[in-house]
């Protein structure tokens, strides 16, 4: 099993729409199914946007499937469709473009806090009117089987990020290409390369425009982010430079993410895709690739 956060050292990054299109071909990488599912959890206690989408479409109100149930209960053996916490998570397998007999081979819940978020952040085996221990979530997950648990981390130092980073085996560090942001991330890397040491980090520069007509050389900035990642993170940590490196410049503009949030892959089921939105799924399949390979 494959723990990701989607991570990113300022809000804006376009973060939760890279994690939400990255899903159908991730699921596909890892064959995930409805008896192993993928569990993704939206852990942005104070800007939620990963629990709106799935409530747009769903109809369901994401953050209050599990508030008021104090006996979720975390049994570990079982059917994991009639399990007390796998039961209520809300399918999205259909909802990112999968067909619908693998509706339930992603599997969706929101994290809320009753108190602040310890009982999100702590080891132990206590929880709180459907608050989730990550470790013990970790846990069973594993004894289910479950192929992966995919995390919308808030930005920044906000508890549950650290908790996110610190349980992830892949961190996927989303960035625009701006200085603040690629200094920001920069020291991200820097800082939390030594602290969490091992774990993979994936450069994926995001919602990249075009640099047509302007005097900035896309290549160059590239070049930069690059030079950068290799040097804050040193021996620390693991680097992945796939979605920058050979000519690529990270996931594309795409105009439709001005306007609303969808999956690109459900789009191309209903209509042709245009040139930008192509352009970014190709992206997504390869970051996709990345999170499922083992040895990456």
């Amino acid at each position: 099993m494959v723990n990701i956060s989607f991570f990113s050292y300022k809000g804006g990054a376009g973060r939760t729409s890279l994690l939400f299109n990255t899903l159908p071909f991730l699921a596909e990488n890892l064959r995930a199914t409805e008896k192993e599912p993928i569990v993704v959890i939206d852990l942005d206690l104070d800007s939620k946007g990963l629990s709106y989408i799935v409530e747009k479409a769903s109809g369901i109100n994401a953050i209050q499937v599990l508030r008021g149930d104090s006996a979720i209960g975390f049994r570990q053996m079982g059917n994991i469709g009639e399990h007390p916490f796998f039961s209520k998570l809300i399918p999205i397998g259909a909802m990112v473009g999968l067909p619908a007999s693998l509706d339930r081979s992603i599997l969706f819940v929101s994290a809320h806090a009753k108190e602040g978020a310890k009982y999100l952040t702590e080891n132990g085996n206590n929880y709180d009117d459907g608050n989730i221990s990550l470790s013990v979530l970790n846990k069973i997950c594993r004894n289910f089987n479950c192929k992966a648990i995919v995390m919308d981390s808030p930005a920044g130092n906000q508890l549950t990020a650290e908790k996110s980073l610190s349980i992830a085996n892949k961190i996927v560090l989303a960035m625009r290409i701006t200085r603040q942001f690629r200094k920001g991330s920069e020291e991200f890397l820097k800082e939390k390369s030594f602290e969490f040491s091992g774990k993979e980090y994936i450069i994926v520069p995001n919602a990249v425009p075009k640099t047509d007509g302007t005097a900035f050389d896309i290549n160059n900035i590239m070049s930069n982010i690059a030079l950068l990642a290799r040097n804050a993170i040193g021996k620390s940590g693991k680097l992945n430079l796939k979605l920058l490196e050979n000519g690529r410049t990270g996931v594309n503009e795409v105009n439709l993410f001005k306007f609303k949030e969808e999956s690109l892959k459900k789009e191309s089921i209903e209509r042709t895709l245009l040139e930008d939105e192509l352009n970014a799924v190709g992206m997504y399949k390869l970051l996709a690739e990345e999170l499922a390979n083992e040895n990456s």
